[in-house]
């Protein structure tokens, strides 16, 4: 009778998962067909042996926690198909039984960190499968499931089940790894393995493998009335909304008239602006275009000064010849030295280009926009829907002067990996005030709202000095995370009174960006190299004004590779401490958790650590950490 139950619902109830999740496998053929094997998963949510059975060529048997098994909505699927329960403390009897049914030649499943992932991210793995493998023989394999994280099944949010889907059919990609005998299988092993199989999985999702346009469309066009850029500008005056229509039509408007203004040969356009909404929709502009947007430095605030010498070299850096700005800056800018002094490029004023979009082009934008589907949109654009390998789409001059470019699949690989995860949820209001010229940078202020339906909240660029408008701004967007520099962090922690009680209740975390790591004594270009600050705002201070938490958050400019590593506060709420073991969203000392999708490994012949996945370098090699990084067994860094 259980034979044919588990017909009836591999013919009914796996096809129906394919459809609600999308399944896309990699590598299926690696597993054997024959013979027992220790399948090993990391583990998110509580339909993962749905997720795994469908993805699977051949019947699996699972190693489930034996409280699992009180609940009704899975338990009678797991018993379906021969679950094998383990209780914590008691695991001899079902390593035991697991081994045994690898003997007979079972395909088994165990999830090796023993518990439900409440960050999104891999916790430590457990060693009772080396001891299953030795004593079975059988062969180990990995598997990764990435995009299941913001599944009702997972932590994301805060808690189980109880909210709504935020897309259906939900994509997932379910990655296979080359199985290796009983004696190679070992905890480093795994870990390496599933790290390495996430990075894989992660550059395989449909939303990395598309073009930036066709990325940008679709996430404006998603929630289209909701707000996308909030500006504050104190002095009494009302914030600046810009509803996520409204941006898309901008930028729409402002390609149709630099495709015909720009000469056909400037392949790069320059952008020199603070971070902001105008800035934001410049960019976009440029990418509709069919041009490569190059962020220039900026000053943070208005009590910055414009040095025309460092506009010229990032100048000559970028190889542009027309740079987008404000009239604001054009007095400096008049002492700029072009490249070839006899063909002196342009500064393009952003306001006059703003105000050519016809009131007619604009409302024709924002009403098509609203009722087309995508392909439509993209069609009347003329943008392309492909991505190419290669072919840079965005770029920045960071601070130390450094030219950074990336290609439409690294800036779409940076955004999901850093909204994989909960230190930051689906759709919810952060503060940044981060700059454009910097990889990072540009992922908080700009792709993190445009792509995945953040709203970005921020002061004007001469309001930056105002520090109590930062409540003021947050307090109105119902802002759920800071993002904030150590300087910015600290100013706060000083203040007087706390922050408006309603507003300390709806913070989550503040997350405090640390941008270099360099070895003390050393030197660079000459110069001797600043000392290793691993920021920590006093939480007695900052909680004490703010509510919220101050988390490391690492994103290395010297690096170029935006952010690495991020902290949380540890998901461990009391309604689940009697069922669930204690998690880590953040230690002390460390710079962050390694992102999702990203590898490490030891550098070989040589001393030191390496990180490689999708959207570092474009994904095409291997990156040194400083020397004497170190990375524990959890994924969290620290510094030398």
């Amino acid at each position: 009778m259980k034979g044919l139950l588990r017909a009836f619902f591999r013919l009914t109830l796996l096809p129906l998962t394919r459809l609600i999740y999308r399944l896309r496998m990699l590598n299926p053929e690696r597993v054997p067909t024959t013979g027992g094997v220790l399948l090993l998963s990391n583990h998110l949510s509580f339909i993962d042996a749905f997720i795994l059975t469908a993805a699977c060529p051949r019947p699996v048997r699972f190693v489930i926690v034996s409280r699992y098994l009180e609940k009704r909505a899975i338990s009678w699927f797991l018993e379906l198909f021969g679950a094998i329960p383990i209780t914590p403390g008691k695991s001899r009897d079902a390593i035991r039984v697991t081994a045994q049914r690898l003997k007979e030649g079972d395909f088994v499943c165990l999830f090796p960190e023993g518990q439900l992932s409440r960050t999104g991210m891999l916790n430590e793995l457990k060693k009772g499968f080396e001891l299953i493998a030795r004593q079975s023989g059988a062969d180990v394999q990995c598997v990764w499931m990435q995009g299941l994280w913001g599944s009702v099944f997972t932590f994301e949010r805060g808690q189980y089940f109880h909210k709504w889907p935020h897309r259906l059919p939900w994509p997932v990609t379910v990655a296979f790894g080359e199985p290796v005998s009983a004696k190679e299988a070992t905890v480093d092993w795994a870990r390496e393995s599933l790290l390495g199989l996430s990075a894989e999985a992660l550059g395989a999702l449909p939303m990395a493998n598309t073009s930036l346009a066709e990325g940008v469309v679709r996430g404006l066009k998603r929630r289209p009335g909701s707000v996308c850029f909030a500006e504050y500008a104190g002095s009494g005056k009302a914030p600046r909304r810009l509803q996520r229509h409204h941006v898309l039509a901008t930028a729409a408007g402002l390609a149709e008239r630099w495709r015909a203004a720009l000469p056909i040969q400037e392949r790069r356009v320059g952008v020199l602006l603070p971070s902001g909404p105008t800035p934001a929709m410049i960019n976009l502009g440029i990418v509709f275009a069919g041009r490569v947007p190059v962020n220039l430095p900026f000053p943070a605030s208005a009590e910055g000064q414009l040095d025309p010498a460092e506009v010229s070299a990032a100048i000559r850096e970028a190889g542009v010849s027309t740079v987008i700005t404000s009239r604001a800056f054009l007095g400096v800018l008049e002492k700029v030295e072009w490249p070839d002094p006899d063909k002196p490029g342009n500064f393009i004023d952003m306001a006059g280009e703003l105000g050519a979009i016809s009131l007619l082009t604009r409302l024709r934008e924002r009403l098509l926009i609203r009722i087309e589907p995508t392909w439509l949109t993209m069609k009347r654009l003329e943008l392309r829907r492909d991505p190419i390998d290669g072919e840079p789409s965005w770029a920045c001059i960071d601070e130390n002067g450094d030219f950074r470019e990336f290609d439409d699949r690294a800036v779409l690989a940076q955004t999901l990996r850093l909204g994989s995860g909960n230190w930051l949820e689906a759709g919810e209001a952060i503060f940044t005030e981060e700059g454009l010229a910097s990889v990072a940078g540009a992922q908080w202020s700009l792709w993190l709202p445009v792509l995945r339906r953040h709203c970005a909240v921020s002061r004007s660029f001469g309001a930056r000095t105002d520090v109590d408008l930062i409540e003021d701004a947050c307090l109105g967007e119902n802002v759920r995370r800071l993002i904030l520099k150590p300087g910015t962090a600290e100013t706060i922690a000083e203040l007087e009174e706390p922050w408006h009680p309603e507003l300390r209740s709806i913070l989550r975390s503040a997350l405090i960006l640390e941008t270099r790591i360099s070895e003390p004594g050393t030197r660079k270009n000459g110069d001797k190299a600043e000392p290793i600050s691993v920021f920590r705002v006093p939480p007695s201070a900052f909680e004490r004004v703010t509510g919220a938490l101050p988390c490391p958050t690492w994103q290395p400019t010297e690096l170029g590779v935006g952010v690495l590593a991020v902290s949380q506060d540890d998901p461990n709420p009391e309604a689940l401490k009697h069922i669930h073991q204690p998690q880590h969203g953040r230690k002390d000392g460390s710079l962050g958790r390694l992102l999702p999708g990203i590898v490490f490994r030891e550098i070989p012949d040589g001393e030191g650590l390496q990180i490689y996945g999708p959207g570092l370098e474009n994904g095409k090699k291997w990156i040194d950490l400083p020397t004497r990084t170190r990375i524990d067994e959890e994924g969290f860094v620290f510094p030398p």
